[in-house]
C-alpha cells in the first residue's frame, strides 16, 4: 500500500456491479474487489415492517414536535432542524440519527446483527470494531444528488483497510427512479478521494465529472460498502418514498462519527447487556479511555475506575474507590460488582 494518493482517477473504469447474494463468503469476495456487495434478503418482510414503523413514527413525531433534521434538497445541502414549515421549500430528505435512543428493534436487529459482524471483522481484519452512527433516511421526490464522497474523506493519508464500514439497510425497494445510492465500484483501489469544491450555492460539488452506477436493491437487502468507495444519494424523481437506515461501523481507534458514549440517553443503557454496551464504544481498546463524571456513573466493560476529582487539603471533594479492581491488575472487574457500582 502507498503511503501517498494518487494524482488522478483512472481514464477509464467499470460500472459493473456485484450480484446480489445472500453468501457470505462471495459478499466478503464482492467487498475485496468491487468495494461493495449487496447482501439479498437479510432481514424478512416481518422485520423490514417493523423496523419501517418505528422510523415513520419517530420521523413524523420528530417533524411534529419541530425537531426533525430536514432539508429541501438532499443531505450536503442547506438543512434546518425544526418542522416542514420552517424551511424554505417543502423538505424531500429527512435524517433520522442517533437511532440507537429509538428503538430497542434497530439495536436488536442491527447493532447485534451476527452477520453484519462478519462483513465488519472482515473489513477490518478482525481488529476490534465499534458503532459509529446509525441514522434512518427518508428521500422524496425532489431530492437531488449528493456531492460524490468516500466516508473517510478527511483521513488524510492512504489506509491499508478501510476505518469504517457502511451498512444500508433497505426498508423499500431501491430504485434509479427513487434516488437509490450510487458508487462507482473498484474505486477504493484507486488510493484516491474524488475532487470536490464549494460550489456558487454554498454547497460541496464536485467539479469534475465522475461517472456512477445506482445499486438496485429490494426490501430487506443490505447494500455494504467500505469507507474508501467513492458514492452518493441519487436523484429521486418518484412519488414512492425511499426509507432506509445506515449502520456505520469503525475500526475502534478512529473516533466515532457519532459521540454514542456522550449521547446514549441513560434508561436505553440501562437496558442493554455488556456486549451491546461494548459495540457501543463503552470499551477500552487501542483508544477509548474515559473515566467517570461522578460517584456511580457508566464505565467502560473492560476498565473500571475510580471517581477522582481535583483534591485539596481541607476541601469538600473525596475520591470514590471503584471498589472492585481486581488485586494485581491496573484495570478490570467481574461483571456482577461492576452491575452493583453502576446501580
Amino acid at each position: 500500500m502507498s503511503t501517498s494518493f494518487a494524482t488522478a482517477m483512472p481514464a477509464a473504469y467499470s460500472l459493473d456491479l456485484p450480484e446480489a447474494t445472500a453468501d457470505v463468503e462471495q459478499n466478503k469476495r464482492n467487498l475485496d474487489e468491487y468495494g461493495l456487495a449487496v447482501h439479498q434478503a437479510l432481514f424478512t418482510p416481518e422485520q423490514v415492517a417493523v423496523l419501517l414503523a418505528r422510523l415513520k413514527e419517530q420521523a413524523e413525531m420528530e417533524e411534529e414536535q419541530g425537531v426533525a433534521q430536514l432539508s429541501d434538497q438532499s443531505s450536503t445541502s442547506k438543512t434546518w432542524i425544526g418542522r416542514a414549515s420552517d424551511g424554505p421549500a417543502e423538505p424531500c430528505w429527512q435524517g433520522i440519527p442517533m437511532l440507537v435512543n429509538k428503538g430497542r428493534v434497530f439495536i436488536d436487529l442491527g447493532v447485534m446483527n451476527p452477520v453484519l459482524h462478519q462483513y465488519a471483522n472482515h473489513c477490518f481484519k478482525n481488529y476490534p470494531m465499534m458503532l459509529s452512527s446509525m441514522t434512518g433516511l427518508i428521500v422524496k421526490k425532489g431530492a437531488t444528488p449528493m456531492v460524490i464522497h468516500s466516508d473517510q474523506q478527511f483521513v488524510p493519508f492512504p489506509t491499508p483497510t478501510p476505518v469504517y464500514l457502511n451498512m444500508m439497510v433497505c426498508l423499500t425497494d431501491f430504485t434509479e427512479a427513487m434516488g437509490a445510492t450510487r458508487v462507482v465500484p473498484r474505486s477504493h483501489k484507486w488510493n484516491l478521494y474524488p475532487k470536490t469544491t464549494i460550489g456558487p450555492q454554498g454547497v460541496p460539488i464536485n467539479p469534475e465529472p465522475i461517472e456512477t452506477v445506482p445499486v438496485i436493491c429490494k426490501a430487506g437487502d443490505v447494500i455494504l460498502f467500505e469507507s474508501r468507495t467513492w458514492h452518493q444519494s441519487g436523484h429521486s424523481t418518484s412519488d414512492t418514498v425511499r426509507y432506509s437506515f445506515t449502520l456505520l461501523w469503525n475500526q475502534s481507534w478512529m473516533r466515532p462519527m457519532d459521540d454514542i458514549v456522550q449521547s446514549l440517553h441513560d434508561d436505553v443503557y440501562e437496558s442493554l447487556p455488556v456486549e451491546v454496551r461494548s459495540l457501543l464504544g463503552f470499551r477500552f481498546d487501542a483508544a477509548g479511555r474515559f473515566e467517570p463524571r461522578y460517584p456511580g456513573d457508566r464505565q467502560s466493560m473492560n476498565r473500571g475506575m475510580p471517581f477522582v476529582p481535583e483534591l485539596t487539603r481541607g476541601g469538600k471533594k473525596k475520591a470514590v474507590p471503584f471498589g472492585n479492581l481486581k488485586a494485581g491488575f491496573t484495570y478490570g472487574y467481574e461483571n456482577d460488582a461492576h452491575e452493583k457500582h453502576v446501580k
